[in-house]
């Protein structure tokens, strides 16, 4: 497997953003953002940009989390690139035509050159960001185009991405998400297969870690011909988490001297958070990762100091039963009034 070939994304303050609402002490920062250039990382995500008016914490919304301390805590030398994501539902409020230049003006004021933008989008949403795509690639930024939720799609809704992305011109990169946690090795092979060879841009696979299979299914789509890898420090993400960047490093040939500082990074900084957020493959999770229930059900669920296991487990019963792909208050509170019933 080699290493030179692939491109390594860090997305741990984005992604590890939806357990601290995007709030991130400064030190565990500065010495996250040292860290990056030793270990071979090629991308640091740094967090969302967004169009509309939000409680999220600074990473939540660049650039006000890019602040001038960071741009001296790295290495004179280093050759990160930095990327931002942007959530296509934000692109609502902009018109397309706009959204380059709306977004180069709210980066420019950044003390971190964001040259990298990944647009999240739901794999049978993408003809709505086509425009917005367009006008962000015009605006000198790399686009890489994040699929969400693709392991529901059909056969027949493959076939309708690989038209949409063949029209949408020149990518960065084109990302398989698991946003459900439910991509098993097989269906990565089947999907990292299709998109490597129906259109041009190099794929992507970001994987979380519901059934525990995260690293796994980075491997085999690496082996079957992704070549953008997403990970974060001990796996901080969404839901269950991702792929633990420690250990895909571990998998592409680094060897302890090279991964000190991110352990060293990990006891000081990222077990109390853990502590705190507990993320990670739990029983739920599986769960939920099976059934494809979005992750922030789980969320909430486990939260809810009122809640038993057995009325965890009737709560996850109903979803389950409920196609809970995407997240709604009112499907909560049905399947927390279920556990009543």
């Amino acid at each position: 497997m080699s290493r030179e070939s692939l491109t390594i994304v860090d997305c741990t303050l984005r992604d590890g953003g939806y357990h601290t609402n995007w709030e991130f002490g400064r030190s565990l920062v500065e010495e996250y953002l040292a860290v990056c250039p030793r270990l071979g990382i090629d991308v640091v995500e740094l967090g969302y940009v967004r169009f509309t008016a939000n409680r999220a914490g600074p990473y939540g919304q660049l650039p006000k989390g890019l602040t001038a301390n960071l741009r001296t805590a790295l290495p004179t030398d280093h050759r990160l690139r930095f990327a931002a994501m942007v959530d296509a539902e934000d692109f609502a409020c902009v018109p397309g035509a706009e959204a380059g230049r709306r977004l180069a003006e709210k980066l420019a004021t950044g003390a971190l050159p964001v040259d990298v933008v990944r647009i999240a989008v739901r794999y049978d949403k993408m003809a709505a960001v086509a425009e917005a795509v367009a006008a962000v690639r015009d605006a000198g930024f790399r686009v890489c185009l994040n699929l969400m939720q693709i392991d529901l799609a059909s056969t027949r809704e493959v076939v309708q991405c690989l038209a949409a992305t063949r029209d949408m011109g020149s990518l960065e990169a084109l990302y398989l998400a698991d946003s459900l946690g439910s991509l098993t090795p097989a269906r990565t092979i089947e999907l990292v297969s299709a998109f490597c060879a129906g259109q041009a841009a190099p794929v992507g696979i970001h994987a979380h870690d519901n059934q525990g299979l995260a690293l796994h299914n980075t491997q085999v789509a690496i082996e079957t011909g992704a070549r953008w890898v997403d990970g974060t420090v001990h796996g901080m993400g969404r839901g269950a988490g991702n792929t633990r960047t420690e250990q895909l490093l571990v998998l592409l040939g680094s060897g302890p001297d090279e991964l000190q500082p991110l352990l060293d990074l990990i006891v000081r900084h990222f077990h109390p958070l853990m502590e705190d957020y507990r993320w990670g493959a739990s029983g739920l999770y599986v769960l939920a990762g099976l059934h494809r229930i979005h992750p922030t059900y789980v969320q909430r669920i486990e939260r809810n100091a009122t809640l038993g296991p057995e009325e965890k487990l009737r709560a996850m019963a109903f979803l389950a039963g409920s196609a809970a792909h995407r997240f709604t208050v009112d499907t909560l509170d049905y399947a927390l009034g279920s556990i009543r019933d």
